[in-house]
């Protein structure tokens, strides 16, 4: 059964090009989805021009032949072939530290096919999706003063924002299901397209950040869900989950439109808060420099009343 770009099976949804790469075995399961991610990404990896043999001269195949792969990290051509064919086997960490060598890997990368080889390993995919931000979490969010912050669950959904974030980046709650959560919002929603000034950069940043955060829970029937009906309504989304790039989240600069419509650039960072679910992240905006501060502090500052108009 097809739900948009997605395909439904075993009561999971997985992105089109998993379900059509990787043909339907006996096994089914979350078990079985996690390894068909991680055949998947294997075989991307595999294939990325940059890894032609020096010196190598009409090869058939782009990148590396799935043999030297497996030559480079000491496992049989088997097993591997096992791996990218999406059978749901088990590697060792010392197996998969020796494939993201073969494969030349980057830390992002690498720490994605760990992640992935660990959600085959998993009886079940293990998340609840927050559902509310807590009350100490809100009243923290709250007190940050002119620094823009919302909270955010492992979907990206926004959980709470505080008055600088609505007043510097729009209401959250304006158009349920697309402006309540951020990675939705930033392909649907033409106003958050039109507020960020470089919102090429900083949509394909969020499509790599999510994807690495969520390598665990590609079996997750509710995350997968989510991924395969957002490539279904936006084609945008959909070419920049297919190009399988990922990126760690750390502090960067993002330049915005403020509400008056002058250039806003600020700090952009997100982190894990103590005592909270695994899957809550606070997302928090700061000034860059002076400009940018007074410009937060007149987006705060309350509409004046009308001017009156003079008596005849």
């Amino acid at each position: 059964m097809h739900l948009g770009d997605g395909v439904v099976e075993a009561g999971m949804v997985m992105p089109v090009s998993i379900a059509k790469k990787v043909p339907a075995d006996a096994g089914g399961g979350a078990t079985t989805l996690a390894a068909r991610a991680l055949g998947d990404f294997l075989r991307r990896m595999r294939s990325r021009p940059a890894l032609a043999v020096a010196g190598a001269v009409r090869r058939r195949v782009t990148g590396l032949r799935r043999e030297e792969v497996a030559v480079a990290a000491g496992i049989s051509i088997t097993w591997y072939t096992w791996l990218e064919q999406g059978r749901p086997v088990r590697t060792s960490r010392r197996t998969v530290r020796a494939l993201a060598r073969a494969l030349r890997l980057g830390e992002a990368e690498a720490a994605h096919l760990s992640r992935l080889a660990e959600a085959v390993a998993a009886a079940a995919p293990r998340w609840r999706r927050t559902a509310q931000a807590s009350p100490a979490l809100r009243a923290m969010v709250d007190g940050l003063g002119d620094a823009p912050a919302y909270v955010v669950n492992g979907r990206w959904d926004v959980l709470h924002a505080n008055a600088a974030a609505r007043a510097t980046l729009g209401p959250f709650d304006g158009s349920p299901g697309i402006t309540d959560n951020v990675l939705v919002r930033l392909f649907l929603d033409p106003g958050w397209r039109a507020r960020f000034l470089d919102w090429e950069a900083v949509a394909s940043s969020a499509v790599a950040q999510f994807r690495a955060a969520g390598g665990r829970l590609v079996a997750h029937p509710d995350w997968n869900a989510f991924v395969a009906n957002l490539a279904a309504r936006s084609p945008e989304f959909g070419r920049a989950w297919e190009a399988q790039a990922l990126a760690d989240p750390h502090l960067r600069r993002k330049r915005l439109a403020a509400p008056g419509g002058e250039p806003l650039e600020l700090l952009y960072a997100s982190f894990a808060p103590d005592g909270e679910p695994e899957d809550v992240r606070v997302v928090l905006y700061v000034p860059a420099d002076d400009a940018a501060r007074a410009a937060l502090v007149r987006a705060m500052r309350p509409p004046g009343p009308a001017p009156r108009r003079a008596a005849r």
